[in-house]
Parts: C-alpha cells; sequence; structure tokens
C-alpha cells in the first residue's frame, strides 16, 4: 500500500485539517531575485497559517511562474502536491535538491535535507537534523513550529505544549500557536483550558475562518451543539468556502439525527467547488452510513457496503467501523473477524513508516472493533479489556475522533453492565455526562444501548 492510500484510509472527519500546517514569518529571509515571487511566497505562507490550502497553492503556483528557481517555493509546493500528484512533487524536489544550496539560506537548505529525509522514510535522521539546526538557530520560529508539531503528532503532549509556549514567547504573533495549544489541552480532556486557547486565538484573529473552527470542535465533544453551529457559522462568514466548517456542520446535524441537514451542509460545502469529489463522496457515504447505524439498520449498512459506498473505496475507518458492528449485529461473524484482520495487517505492515497520529487513529479503533465483537458474543470480560484498552489509547484529538472516544465509553458501560458490573457501568455514564450530557441523553432513549451494542 502507498503512502497516500495509507494517508486516506486513516482520515477521520478531518483528524488534522484544523490542528495547524507549517507556516513562515514574513520578515524571514528567502532567495529570489524576484521581489514580486516574494511576496507571493509571504502570502502563501500567511494562507497557510490561516489554514487556507487553495489559496496557499495559488500564490506558491504564482511564485514559481515569477521565479522558476525559487527553491523555497517548490519545497513548499512538493508539500502541497504530494498526495494528488506525486511526480510533480518528485520533480520539485529533484530540483531543489540539485540547485547551488551555497547560495541558499540556512533555513532554506534545512528545508531541502528534511524533506529528502522525509520522503526516504529516515526519520531518526531528520530529528537529529533538526536538533543540529536548532542548536545553532534556537529561536527560529518556523522550525521551531516543525518541531512542535511534530512531537504533538507523536503524542509528546508536554513537550508539544512547553514548545508552542515558547513559540508565542519568541514570535507572538504565531497565533497558530494557539490553535495547537488548544488542541494539546483538548486532547488531554482539559477543556477549560482548551477553551481559552481557542478563544484566545479567535480573540487575536477573529477575521480568519479557522479560530471559528476550532472552537466549534471543541462544543462538539462538550455538547454544546447550539454553540458549536454558531462558532461554524461565523467561520463561514469570514471565509465562505472553509469546508472544514460544513463537515463540522453536518457532524452537528448528524448529531441530533437531522439527516437533511446533514446531506445539506456537504452539498453546500460541494457548491464552493473547494470539496474534492473524492471527499465529498466519502462525506455522504459517512451520513448514510451514520443514519442506518442510528436506526440499526444493519442489513442495509451491508447492502450499502457492497453497492455505492464500499469500504475499501471510501477509505474511511469510521465506515468501517460501521460494517463491522452491521456484520457483528447479524452475527456474520466471519465478516468481522476478516474486517478486523485487514486492519490489524495495516497497522503492522505499516509498523515503521506510520504517518502522523497513526496510533491515535487505526489501533484504538481495532480494540474498539474486537471489544464490540467479544461483547455481542457474550464474552463480557474479554469486551471489556479490549474498549479499554481503546478508551485508554483514543484521545478528544478532534470533534470526530473525541465523539469515538464518547461512544466507545458508552460500549465499555454497556458491555460492563452486561457483566453484571452495575456500579462500574453507572460511573462510567456519569464521566461521560460530565463532559457530553447530549451524547448521554441520545444513548438512555435507546435503551441504553451504544450504536453497534
Amino acid at each position: 500500500m502507498t503512502r497516500k492510500s495509507l494517508l486516506v484510509l486513516i482520515a477521520v472527519v478531518a483528524v488534522v485539517a484544523g490542528a495547524g500546517i507549517l507556516a513562515l514569518p514574513q520578515s524571514s529571509e528567502w532567495t529570489t531575485d524576484s521581489s514580486e515571487a516574494l511576496t507571493e511566497f509571504e502570502a502563501a505562507m500567511e494562507a497557510s497559517q490561516k489554514l487556507y490550502h487553495q489559496e496557499a497553492r495559488s500564490h506558491l503556483e504564482r511564485a514559481l511562474e515569477l521565479d522558476p528557481d525559487f527553491v523555497a517555493a517548490k519545497v513548499r509546493m512538493a508539500d502541497f502536491c504530494r498526495w494528488e500528484d506525486e511526480g510533480w512533487a518528485e520533480q520539485l524536489m529533484a530540483e531543489a535538491t540539485a540547485a547551488d544550496l551555497s547560495r541558499l539560506t540556512d533555513r532554506e537548505r534545512f528545508m531541502i535535507q528534511r524533506a529528502q529525509l522525509l520522503t526516504d522514510l529516515r526519520f531518526d535522521e531528520a530529528r537529529a537534523q533538526m536538533g543540529a539546526y536548532l542548536e545553532q538557530h534556537p529561536d527560529d520560529p518556523y522550525v521551531l513550529h516543525i518541531k512542535a508539531l511534530g512531537t504533538w503528532q507523536r503524542g509528546e503532549l508536554g513537550e508539544a505544549e512547553r514548545l508552542n509556549k515558547r513559540l508565542l514567547e519568541i514570535s507572538p504573533n504565531w497565533v497558530i500557536a494557539y490553535n495547537q495549544l488548544g488542541y494539546i489541552t483538548m486532547m488531554q480532556g482539559r477543556f477549560a483550558e482548551a477553551e481559552e486557547y481557542f478563544t484566545s486565538y479567535r480573540f487575536i484573529a477573529p477575521d480568519q475562518a479557522n479560530p471559528h473552527d476550532s472552537l466549534g470542535e471543541l462544543f462538539i465533544v462538550l455538547g454544546r451543539y447550539d454553540e458549536a453551529r454558531d462558532s461554524f457559522d461565523q467561520a463561514l462568514v469570514q471565509k465562505p468556502d472553509f469546508v472544514a466548517a460544513f463537515e463540522h456542520l453536518a457532524m452537528v446535524d448528524a448529531l441530533r439525527e437531522d439527516w437533511d441537514g446533514a446531506a445539506l451542509e456537504i452539498e453546500r460545502a460541494i457548491q464552493t467547488k473547494e470539496m474534492s469529489d473524492e471527499t465529498a463522496t466519502r462525506f455522504r457515504c459517512g451520513i448514510d452510513y451514520w443514519h442506518l447505524a442510528t436506526d440499526r439498520e444493519w442489513a442495509e449498512i451491508l447492502k450499502l457496503a457492497e453497492g455505492d459506498c464500499p469500504p475499501e473505496k471510501i477509505s474511511d475507518i469510521g465506515i468501517t467501523i460501521h460494517v463491522h458492528h452491521a456484520a457483528c449485529r447479524l452475527e456474520q461473524w466471519d465478516t468481522a473477524l476478516e474486517i478486523e484482520s485487514a486492519v490489524n495487517q495495516l497497522i503492522e505492515k505499516n509498523d515503521g513508516e506510520r504517518p502522523s497520529n497513526f496510533r491515535e487513529l487505526l489501533e484504538p479503533m481495532a480494540h474498539h472493533m474486537t471489544g464490540v465483537r467479544l461483547s455481542l458474543q457474550e464474552d463480557f470480560e474479554g469486551g471489556i479489556r479490549k474498549l479499554k484498552l481503546a478508551d485508554e489509547n483514543l484521545t478528544y484529538i478532534n470533534a470526530g475522533i473525541g465523539i469515538l472516544k464518547l461512544s466507545n465509553r458508552l460500549a465499555l458501560a454497556t458491555a460492563l453492565r452486561k457483566a453484571g458490573h452495575e456500579a462500574k457501568s453507572h460511573a462510567l455514564i456519569d464521566k461521560v455526562r460530565a463532559i457530553n450530557p447530549e451524547i448521554v441523553q441520545r444513548y438512555e432513549e435507546r435503551g441504553m444501548m451504544a450504536n453497534g451494542m
């Protein structure tokens, strides 16, 4: 399996879209003979910090038109197009590597060497290279941000928090650091602190879409759906084609079982022309599966899997979970075991080259699926062990995974109750209620039965 297909497979409701990408300060030095190209490059970096990906790409394309030898622009463009046009990305990197490195700044040389190491999957060497660079340039905000992002992706949250705070000390206008700090504290369940960071982010950059979107994701996890909707609507006021906000609005509607509303939000996103056909199909199918699972239409889920929305084509682990749950409910144990085996093989096969946040996405989901199957086979103690493992490894990394973590806890509460551990079951439900009372209300309305259980 290629790195591209692996990355697509583990993307759940836009797992890291709101968490920030590389951005550059406008005061940095870049090697180009064209002042117009430099202006376009700086505009691209500003758009990147706002998470306006298409605008950033357009500015980079213009920068390269104005200066075809602009090495830093080639490296950044290679990052943008790597997953959709690998050939062009490789060509850009080959040209950048072949450039006269002696005429470049230390940072530009760092960019080229790091990109090549990552392309070759030489992660340890890339980390060592970064350490050596920061010894010489400890206050370079660009590289400090890369390091902070990397530690966050590896789950080193304490170090990621320290680095982002340091980043704000040396570069107070690096507002994406507030976004990172919001997600770092949100992942750990430090919700009040996360709200403070996201609110600060919104206060400092109220004219950007992402601060409103990030705060809305926190509100989803907390069950504050009206506030979430208001926040996403405000994101769209700032940028009417900010696709993530439409996706999150669809999630709010789905959590409220307003399926027509959820479908409408996806259609609105499509109308902006910013959502790809592949993404649109994935989200449409995701809403259809979610609807059928909520209505416990297990046979219809398997029909959908064999028809317009096959999991292997949609490449979405969340959809795979719905199909697995349906197979379990219909006692098609061989199908369920095949799904679990395929996911576990994927984890093992790519253990040495896993992309960012791999563990946070696939491994706990594999535990969740096995836990659901064992519980439905009335091996409650085995199911409880697996569901606990899923809970221990799931974080509130974004709205989608946060809701999955809460849903997994409710599945665990169901298994505990069926195993006779009533007190533990009620205590766990109370913990979920303290975070998101809305999701517990739905659970209780369904007779204390979690989706899939």
